[in-house]
């Protein structure tokens, strides 16, 4: 069987957006980091950070 065209290569994607990452945190320190997640979960209305805003998922949180 001949093989197809890959029209996507989510190994570069996840090579290139850990990247970004790694620029955007450059130079944070851990506790920074950690600030700016917590904060972007809590603002964000991305379909992760809603549900980690959900009351279940709070239970289930250890702090």
């Amino acid at each position: 069987m001949p093989q197809e065209k890959k029209t996507f290569d989510c190994v570069e994607l996840k090579n290139r957006i850990q990247a970004e990452i790694a620029r955007e945190n450059d130079g944070l320190t851990a506790d920074e980091r950690r600030k700016r997640i917590r904060h972007e979960l809590e603002t964000s209305d991305d379909p992760v950070a809603r549900t980690r805003r959900s009351p279940a998922s709070r239970e289930m949180t250890v702090h």
